[in-house]
């Protein structure tokens, strides 16, 4: 399957930067196309991983108007907390998409943020736009992550 890998530096401390991130209330404002978002019950899974389920409803416009809507279903799993997290996407279709988060402190309260994309189940005749969406949408969620912890 296919993968790619971002990175970028944000001026906060890393516990702050996993600390919003990993709250899905904090994806509006982040996400792109993201118009509505409704959260559900945290659990827990088998091994113990605390998961924080919600959908979001995104809404791709052209010229303005609305073009499509499509509901996602989203699992934040936070996997090692304060180190990574993975971010789930269940898509229509049977997309199945990892954003998997990694913070590394660096100096000066700095933190190094690394997040690697794997398509996990994409139907082959849209990969290239699904691959193509979600690189646009990821930098656009890194660069408000950035310019919003910044600016507090």
């Amino acid at each position: 399957m296919r993968s790619f890998e971002l990175n970028i530096f944000i001026d906060r401390p890393y516990n702050e930067v996993y600390d919003h991130l990993a709250e899905p209330i904090n994806m509006i404002g982040l996400q792109p196309y993201l118009t509505t978002i409704d959260i559900l019950k945290e659990q827990k899974d088998s091994s113990g991983v605390s998961l924080r389920p919600f959908y979001m409803l995104e809404t791709y416009r052209w010229a303005g108007l609305p073009l499509f809507k499509g509901k996602v279903y989203t699992v934040i799993q936070l996997t090692n907390p304060k180190k990574e997290l993975v971010i789930r996407r269940y898509s229509r279709g049977g997309a199945q998409i990892a954003y998997r988060y990694e913070f590394h402190e660096i100096e000066d309260g700095r933190t190094h943020l690394v997040q690697k994309t794997d398509f996990e189940k994409v139907n082959k005749l849209f990969e290239n736009i699904v691959y193509d969406r979600a690189n646009k949408t990821q930098r656009g969620l890194l660069t408000n992550l950035k310019v919003r912890l910044e600016t507090q």
